[in-house]
């Protein structure tokens, strides 16, 4: 009985998050946009090129357009690169501003990529 109603519950709120969906997600490339512009446009610039041989592109790569579990650990624990180092945002922002950023760069310029929620995030981000 337990597992029905564990079931029914989880099937209620998946429905629940699909009718609100494109909605959410309009909401987080809104709040991801500022987010980016405000701290990430300084290396990547505002039209997702970066800067060559400095810093990278966004548009048209296939790294953020690929797995978003590893756009989503770049972006909390940072990387090392040939281009130089990406800094750990885990500390700085929260759950829905890095959903909302990585969801605004895998949608903005010529990138078309599904969404990321801040459950993902979550997931990933650990204790």
């Amino acid at each position: 009985m337990k597992i029905c109603l564990v079931f029914l519950a989880l099937t209620l709120l998946t429905g629940l998050a699909q009718a609100r969906g494109p909605q959410e997600e309009r909401a987080l490339y809104r709040e991801g946009r500022e987010v980016f512009e405000n701290i990430c446009a300084d290396c990547h610039r505002l039209n997702g090129r970066g800067l060559p041989g400095t810093y990278p592109a966004l548009d048209q790569d296939a790294f953020v357009l690929g797995d978003p579990q590893l756009v989503i650990l770049t972006v909390l624990n940072g990387r090392k690169g040939a281009l130089g180092r990406m800094p750990t945002w885990k500390d700085k922002l929260d759950d829905r501003q890095i959903a909302g950023a990585i969801t605004y760069i895998r949608n903005s310029w010529s990138n078309r990529a599904p969404a990321v929620t801040p459950g993902m995030v979550a997931a990933l981000r650990g204790p």
